[in-house]
């Protein structure tokens, strides 16, 4: 990425809202899933490196949407999201261990459901994010880079 991309999407980052933190993690998790799921098709052994990066980097957004959660005003909302996330993470694990794209194709289905879950919340309620407390990240780590 160029250094006025780079710039743009700091920029992005630093002044979105929880909310629109929380759809552009949920965009560059299945980015990334996409991508390994498309290198499953490319000949082996060039697509193993490729495979296990893109999952790795989804496995990294998982936990970042994981430690972002706000258990105390998520109540059973930001639960079943942690063990949801953990579900996925352990999934893609198994998928990168064992090279198996179905693991990976049903961790896209469940993101990509999330991300319309809450684009629809984000559309219902774009001044009021209290009802994204549970998803939203309560502080962010800032160590999360995405890509462009």
């Amino acid at each position: 990425m160029n250094a006025s991309a780079e710039n743009y999407r700091n920029t992005q980052i630093m002044t979105a809202s929880p909310m629109q933190l929380v759809l552009m993690l949920y965009d560059e998790c299945i980015r990334s899933l996409k991508t390994a799921i498309e290198a499953f098709g490319e000949p082996a052994p060039e697509n193993v490196e490729k495979i296990s990066q893109n999952i790795l980097r989804a496995q990294n957004i998982i936990t970042e949407l994981v430690v972002s959660l706000d258990m105390e005003k998520g109540g059973e909302i930001a639960f079943n999201l942690h063990r949801l996330y953990d579900f996925m993470s352990d999934h893609l694990m198994e998928a990168n261990l064992r090279k198996n794209v179905k693991p990976v194709e049903d961790v896209l289905d469940m993101m990509a459901g999330l991300r319309e879950t809450w684009g629809k919340v984000a559309e219902k309620e774009p001044r009021n994010e209290e009802g994204a407390a549970a998803a939203a990240p309560a502080s962010a780590s800032g160590q999360f880079a995405f890509s462009g």
